[in-house]
């Protein structure tokens, strides 16, 4: 059972019994920071108004139990509980994440027996359990039932892993034309440099889904003094989506693209990027010229679940009803 901290809020303007009872423990995600140690949150359907000295910022997840005191109901974070400035993702309610995944992946949901052994195995899983559950999800689809420690090492292929020793050099930075190739190809200098991840992707790669067919592939190259790793997941069917994540030892980048007559693009990014306004403008208005629509701002990567954009909204849009 959770254990009670020393963290709390104050509900404001809130009776005992208005779908909060004494006792109960439940999630809640801060919707605004308000003046003067305010915050607005959405808790069991409604938006409530607490306050507290805390630093919490909008989009974070907490866990409380409720408690009248003679000075009203105040929520008491339980361990597990959202702190201020950590991750969200890691501390979402794993049932949510997982249902969610599911739905975004076109799989029905499951009994509640088969629910609570799929969550289980979520919670056994190390790695971001926003992306690991998403990732589970698109296992299930190709017909797979994979362990807690399947889904950790795939997780870790797709997170840059491998040790990308006689990677192939780039003179320079490869134009649409030579990436498509990579893409496309095995090299014989491929096939000898690869390690077993990169088979153990094609293997999953080849399997065929419930649905559209996910694909993946990794690619590890040196440019210039430094090493660029690459993840691709590329969708093909009716909705066609690809995503991208690169990283060049220092930085993180997360591309998410969804959609054919109508394209959504998200972009993520690592603790301490910092893009330029002008070029994040001139790079959202190119691509509005292709027919993409690229999201105002850059997304921390945490809030990614490694597939398709829009992964908080299909959460919050569960939140309450599962």
């Amino acid at each position: 059972m959770p254990v009670p901290v020393s963290e709390k809020f104050h509900l404001i303007n809130i009776n005992t019994g208005d779908r909060l009872r004494p006792g109960d423990v439940v999630s809640a995600r801060i919707k605004a920071v308000l003046p003067n140690g305010r915050f607005r949150l959405y808790c069991n359907g409604r938006i409530l108004t607490a306050k507290s000295s805390l630093t919490f910022r909008a989009g974070d997840l907490i866990r409380g139990r409720v408690e009248q005191t003679d000075r009203g109901l105040f929520l008491h974070l339980l361990t597990g509980g959202s702190k201020g400035n950590r991750d969200p993702s890691s501390l979402e309610m794993p049932r949510i994440m997982l249902f969610a995944a599911l739905m975004r992946a076109g799989l029905p949901f499951s009994g509640d027996a088969e629910a609570q052994r799929r969550v289980a195995l979520l919670n056994r899983t190390r790695g971001s359990q926003r992306r690991v559950a998403r990732l589970y999800a698109e296992l299930l689809a190709k017909g797979s039932d994979p362990g807690a420690a399947f889904l950790e090492s795939v997780d870790g292929m797709l997170s840059g892993g491998g040790d990308g020793q006689g990677s192939k050099r780039w003179p320079s930075s490869p134009d649409s034309e030579e990436l498509q190739g990579e893409l496309c190809g095995d090299s014989a200098e491929d096939s000898e440099t690869a390690d077993k991840s990169d088979t153990l992707l094609t293997l999953i790669s080849n399997v065929p889904g419930k649905n559209d067919t996910w694909m993946f592939k990794r690619l590890i190259r040196q440019l210039g003094e430094g090493e660029l790793r690459m993840v691709w997941k590329i969708r093909h069917g009716i909705n066609p989506a690809l995503a991208l994540t690169v990283y060049d030892g220092e930085r993180t980048f997360e591309f998410l693209m969804e959609g054919l007559e109508k394209t959504q693009m998200a972009v993520y990014a690592g603790d301490g990027v910092d893009i330029d306004e002008k070029k994040w403008n001139i790079f959202r208005e190119t691509l509005a010229l292709m027919n993409v629509d690229v999201d105002d701002t850059l997304l921390p990567i945490g809030r990614s679940d490694g597939f398709t954009p829009g992964s908080d909204k299909a959460q919050q849009d569960l939140e309450g009803r599962v």
